[in-house]
Parts: structure tokens; sequence; C-alpha cells
């Protein structure tokens, strides 16, 4: 091999060696959890809530939500206004799976964990059954509050 062909091969291995992917550097901390409620959201409106996860540090952010399931469902949104949570110590998870026009699906929440400062959920949803009724499940949960 020619010393050209040798000094090309060698900088290309140390270019591509000394490169450090941001993820490597990234912790990932799993959480644990405690399915605090779950229910179904039924309304027959044009707008759907999409499917989605928010986490919730505090009580302002959460009531500032819950207009976003008054919208659909008043009397729900009523409810989960008077939630009785403690902002300090824990931190509240809304999980809003997709709506159907048949009933009804199940939640299943596979890991919780921390990557860079936020919170991750990873969740899969089952299939609805054959019931005719519109609806769309969610589930909160609670994770504590890391120092």
């Amino acid at each position: 091999m020619s010393a050209l062909k040798l000094a090309s091969l060698l900088f290309f291995i140390f270019l591509f060696s000394g490169c450090s992917s941001d993820d490597a550097e990234v912790v990932i901390e799993n959480l644990s959890y405690e399915i605090i409620f779950e229910s179904q959201l039924s309304y027959s409106r044009g707008e759907k809530i999409p499917k989605q996860y928010k986490v919730f540090t505090d009580r302002e952010d959460w009531l500032d939500f819950i207009p976003t399931i008054a919208e659909v469902n008043p009397d729900r949104a009523e409810n989960l206004q008077k939630i009785d949570f403690d902002f300090t110590n824990a931190n509240l998870i809304i999980v809003i799976g997709k709506f159907y026009n048949s009933c009804c699906t199940k939640i299943t929440i596979n890991q919780v964990y921390k990557r860079s400062d936020n919170i991750i959920v990873d969740f899969e949803e089952s299939e609805p059954g054959v019931a005719a009724a519109l609806s769309q499940t969610y589930l909160l949960l609670k994770t504590q509050k890391q120092n």
C-alpha cells in the first residue's frame, strides 16, 4: 500500500473514531410510575384531541390544559380539574389514546424514563372493540420528582 493511501486511511480512521455522538452521552434514567386514574372520553365533535402524552410539573400548567378536555367533554374536565394532586413531590402525566368510533381501547405503558431532563412515556394502545360508542381512552400517571 502506498504511503499516500496509508496516510489517507489512517486520517479517516482517526476522523471517524474521534467523533463523539450526542446520543452516546445522553443518560437514560428509568422512572417508576403509578397509574392513578384510567377512563374514557366520549364525544362526537369534529375536532379531536390528538393521541399524546403531556407532563405537568405544577398545578397551573395542569389547569391550563383542562380546557382542551372541556372542549370535548365538559363533565370529565370538571372532574379532572378537581383532582387532589401534590405537585410539590410528583409530576402528573396524562396519556391520551387515539379517538375511535367504537369502544374501548386499553393503554399499556411500556416504560417511563428521563432523557436529558425530558420525561418520555413509551406506550401502546390496543385496538378498539366492536361496541358502537365514540371513545378515547386516557390515563393519569404519577412519577416522583427527582432533585
